[in-house]
Order: C-alpha cells, then sequence, then structure tokens
C-alpha cells in the first residue's frame, strides 16, 4: 500500500495501527506496555496469531478466524476482516469501528484490537462470537417479547450511531441465503453473544457506514444495502439523472424490517416491485402477516412507523425508544433493559 494512504486516516485511527510483520506460517504484532519501574518503562510484547478459517465473504471484504499461538493472549480467537484497499475506502469502516470500540459503547457494537496493513490490504481485529450472525436463529417467529428485546438493543445502538453522526446503511439479522449465491456486504452483521430468551445481541460490520455532517442530507450516489431491509431512497428506482438523499431515517427503516421479520419469519417485501408500490404509488402497508402471527397493535404500530413510506414520517431513535411496545416490558430483564 502506498505511504500516503493514511494521510485520510484521523490521528486517533492511526494510533489504534498495528506493527505487524509477516511470516510463512503467522503473523507478528509487536506492542509496547508501560512498566512499573524506571527500568521498565517501555516494555516490548509479541504476539503471534495464524489463521484458521474463513468465515465469511462479501462484497465489502472477507472475514477469518485467527488464534493467537503464543504470547499474553495464547490460545485465544479473534475475527479479522480483511478489506482490499484499493477497492474500497476502508478509512469509513476503520473511523466508526474505533470510535464505537470506546468502553461506553461495548454492550451495542463488536470491539475492535486494532488494524495493521498487509501488502495492498487492511486488516480489521475484531472480537468473535462463535455464535455468529442472527440470522442463523431465524427459523422461525420468535416470542414477540423475545423479538422486542433484540430489537431495543440494535436500536440502542442505532441511537449511539446518530448522535455521533453516522448512518449505518446496512442493518440486517445477518444473510438469509447461502453467501456464494448472491454478493451481500460482510456475513457478519448483527451477532449473537447470548441466544434466547435472554437475548444480548451487538452491532457488527460498519462496511458500509457513512458520517454525515450536521444538518446535511447525504445524497445517495449508488445503490446500496441489502435487499429486504433497505428503504425505498436508498434503491435506484429513480432516474439516474434524479439525486436521491437520505437522512438517519434509512437505519429506521431496516430496523423496522427487521422487527418484522423476527416476528413473522419473512420480510415485508420480497421483491422490489411491491416495495416500489408502497414507496411511490400509495399501496398498503403488508401488515396481514403481523396480524397472521399475533403481534400485538402496539408492535404492529410501532413496525409501520419505522415503515413509513416518508422517510420524513419516520421516528428518530430516542422517539422510537419511548415507543410504548418497548416499554411494556413483560419481565424483569426487560425492565432492566430499559433502565440502562
Amino acid at each position: 500500500m502506498p505511504p500516503h494512504s493514511e494521510s485520510g486516516l484521523s490521528d486517533i485511527v492511526r494510533d489504534w495501527k498495528i506493527e505487524t510483520e509477516v511470516y510463512d506460517a503467522y503473523i507478528k504484532h509487536i506492542f509496547y506496555e508501560s512498566g512499573s519501574s524506571a527500568r521498565e518503562r517501555h516494555i516490548r510484547k509479541e504476539e503471534k496469531w495464524k489463521r484458521q478459517k474463513r468465515l465469511g465473504q462479501g462484497g465489502y471484504g472477507t472475514v477469518y478466524l485467527e488464534k493467537c499461538v503464543q504470547g499474553d493472549k495464547q490460545e485465544k480467537l479473534r475475527a479479522v476482516k480483511m478489506i482490499k484497499s484499493q477497492d474500497f475506502k476502508y478509512s469509513r469502516e476503520l473511523d466508526a469501528i474505533i470510535k464505537f470500540s470506546h468502553y461506553k459503547y461495548a454492550h451495542c457494537f463488536v470491539q475492535c484490537f486494532g488494524w495493521f496493513e498487509i501488502d495492498d490490504s487492511v486488516f480489521i481485529a475484531m472480537e468473535y462470537y462463535e455464535m455468529g450472525d442472527l440470522q442463523r436463529y431465524l427459523t422461525k417467529p420468535l416470542p414477540e417479547p423475545e423479538a422486542r428485546r433484540i430489537t431495543f438493543q440494535v436500536l440502542e445502538g442505532l441511537e449511539f450511531m446518530h448522535e455521533n453522526g453516522f448512518v449505518h446503511r446496512d442493518i440486517k439479522p445477518g444473510v438469509r441465503y447461502p453467501p456464494i449465491a448472491i454478493n451481500l456486504s460482510f456475513i457478519l452483521n448483527t451477532l449473537v453473544v447470548t441466544a434466547g430468551p435472554e437475548w444480548f445481541v451487538k452491532i457488527a460490520d460498519f462496511g458500509i457506514s457513512k458520517r454525515r455532517q450536521p444538518g446535511v442530507t447525504t445524497v445517495r450516489t449508488k445503490q446500496i444495502g441489502t435487499h429486504g431491509f433497505t428503504a425505498p431512497e436508498l434503491l435506484n428506482f429513480k432516474s439516474e439523472n434524479t439525486a436521491s438523499s437520505y437522512t438517519h431515517s434509512v437505519d429506521m427503516w431496516s430496523l423496522g424490517a427487521m422487527a418484522y421479520l423476527m416476528l413473522t419469519n419473512t420480510v415485508p417485501f420480497e421483491n422490489l416491485g411491491d416495495l416500489y408500490e408502497y414507496a411511490y404509488k400509495s399501496s398498503s402497508f403488508p401488515s396481514n402477516s403481523l396480524q397472521k402471527h399475533h403481534v400485538s397493535e402496539e408492535g404492529r404500530e410501532f413496525i409501520m412507523q419505522l415503515m413509513s413510506s416518508k422517510s420524513g414520517d419516520r421516528p428518530t431513535a430516542p422517539t422510537a425508544k419511548s415507543h410504548g411496545w418497548l416499554l411494556c416490558a413483560d419481565t424483569s430483564t426487560d425492565e432492566a433493559v430499559q433502565q440502562r
């Protein structure tokens, strides 16, 4: 990678870069820690990591599982995302994942351990959760209290992102099809830390996230996101000569689609034609499936508000958090979630 490739990175992102040496069977990271005496003010430490297998691949990178074979973290596992720097503006992803690796966001986001470069690729080292993404658990509709708990946790993460000027643009539970069948973004999107009924999930992958300037509406330049969860304003429905803009509300749409899927085991719009009719031709929202699965009136209302065809009518993250559906806790753990 050319030396000037870091010119667009912030000082904080540069500080998270890991000194790395490459060998045939492993890579070596070199760290420096503070000691406890004048003679040990600056202690050099080394870790050796070895690739185990590929976890997933998509349009914005490939993710590998690695094991520490020597050093303080010996036998520990991590996920490492490889991005071809010439194919993707990796600085956005580094900016986001490092921002939200601060301890106060750790309950909402997969944490980053640092990043490094090898040849023309950037590697991002992250937490590994062997339970994988949420999608693999959605083989049937979830009980409403469980879906509500997951929805709240993802919404809390989105609120943090939005108040810091970020739009995720690809919120979803995971990949609904074999990854080799279609070209989707990073396979691990919403990761499961603890499975139900006491769900604990974290937002992963900032591959197409973008930081917005205060008071500025971002103009869409190409189709992004994942079909089934992407807001209509992010899709190429209109003429290429017509600029389509978006705000944080695109994430609220995706959250609504995700809640719909968890409650019904289907997405609200299986094809783009139906989505177009709803977004631009005033056809009604497909609430029949929610009613069929006995979703409460408050739950149906919550999802329909998030998935309003008019982006300006969708609630913000703070407003959504105060909706009655998220406040009607059924268990003490739900109440604890609301009091965090």
